[in-house]
């Protein structure tokens, strides 16, 4: 009998120990009887399935090896019906919600990371809805100073919304929370914190350095102290990029471009000086770009017997492509290429930002424009021609 009861013990205390190596994920969700539950980990490069489970009467349960790190999690009914998880080590949480919407309905216990995913997505949704209805309210407006008190209103309510991230992640500095924060994205999905933002970097950088030092083995920390880094030394090529263009061009009114056309001679933008130069940085993958040369090549066309010159940069990767395109455009003015797409030299040296854009030079070597299009460069042109 006392052997039985010591084996007993035994086995007890071996099942404790082997929980104690796990995490789990349980609770309850009303509507979904005998649908299939699956938990996923988000990866960098990809959302992994791990397990899955059939719902018998409402509950579920899922039990998993110890985490090493805090980790992303999907509890997933459908593509579009989830909630995310912040797991750690080896909690214990338990979920409620209702299968009509998880996101929405969801509470949960044992898990202060998911508990501040909650929150950040709750204020997402709000600040979506808050942004969406100032943006119908300027679109039915003509007034002006309407549409100058929505505006200041929306970028408050995007002001508000960053401070309170940034107030978080100071605080919880160790919280992966915080990166959650940090990549979220409003309903156009444009970024709602921007790390070449001088301002906004601070955030991204307290963080990429406290989870780089309390998680030096984490691939998603080493990730954001990369992605610091990387943005950090862009802005400073664009800063010395800058330089360089202003030293020139207070040197010769323009910076100097020389590239190979079609043909793979290279030519020289200032071997057009003394005559009226369009700069035009484009591409023919680009349509908006494209469109912008249908009206250039009009301007062109009228102007060319006054001494107008193009002198074209195009963007692009194959050579096929951009010979294809100014045939079938029918562009009769100087293209060059290096073809190296957006690492264009040209216009990493002109600190081109978006395509199309271009400079008007004039015959003394002073720029004299900058991205004008449609009726905007036909005034010009017919002002200095």
């Amino acid at each position: 009998m006392k052997q039985g009861l010591f084996l007993l013990l035994i086995l007890l205390l071996a099942n404790a120990c082997t929980n104690k190596e796990k995490y789990t994920v349980s609770g309850h969700i009303e509507g979904a009887n005998d649908k299939m539950l699956y938990l996923e980990r988000m990866d960098l490069s990809q959302t992994v399935t791990i397990d899955s489970v059939k719902i018998k009467n409402g509950d579920f349960e899922f039990k998993q090896d110890r985490l090493s790190e805090p980790t992303f999690l999907v509890l997933k009914l459908s593509p579009n019906n989830y909630i995310t998880l912040l797991a750690d080590t080896t909690e214990t949480i338990v979920i409620n919600a209702d299968a009509k919407n998880l996101e929405t309905s969801y509470q949960l216990r044992n898990s202060i990371g998911s508990v501040y995913i909650q929150m950040f997505n709750k204020r997402i949704r709000k600040l979506n809805k808050e942004l969406n209805t100032l943006v119908a309210k300027y679109q039915a407006t003509e007034n002006k100073e309407t549409r100058k008190e929505l505006e200041k209103e929306y970028d408050q309510k995007l002001l508000d919304h960053k401070a309170f991230v940034g107030e978080f992640i100071m605080e919880n500095p160790r919280s992966f929370a915080g990166y959650y924060a940090l990549f979220q994205n409003l309903d156009d999905n444009t970024a709602v914190l921007n790390v070449f933002d001088k301002k906004d970097q601070v955030y991204f950088a307290t963080l990429a350095t406290s989870l780089n030092l309390y998680f030096p083995d984490s691939e998603r920390a080493s990730h954001l102290y990369n992605y610091v880094l990387g943005a950090k030394a862009q802005q400073q090529r664009e800063k010395f990029t800058n330089e360089l263009f202003e030293s020139k061009a207070a040197e010769s009114g323009y910076v100097d471009i020389e590239a190979p056309n079609i043909e793979g001679d290279t030519i020289k933008l200032s071997s057009l000086e003394g005559k009226t130069i369009i700069v035009n940085f484009w591409a023919s993958w680009d349509e908006k770009s494209v469109g912008a040369n249908r009206h250039l090549k009009k301007m062109y066309d009228k102007h060319k017997n006054k001494d107008l010159e193009v002198y074209s940069v195009s963007l692009d990767k194959s050579k096929v492509l951009w010979e294809s395109t100014i045939k079938k455009e029918g562009y009769e003015w100087i293209d060059v290429s290096d073809l190296q797409y957006t690492n264009s030299f040209p216009a990493r040296l002109y600190n081109i930002k978006q395509i199309p854009s271009n400079y008007i030079i004039s015959p003394k070597g002073e720029i004299i424009g900058k991205n004008l299009f449609g009726n905007r460069l036909t005034d010009k042109l017919n002002e200095i021609l």
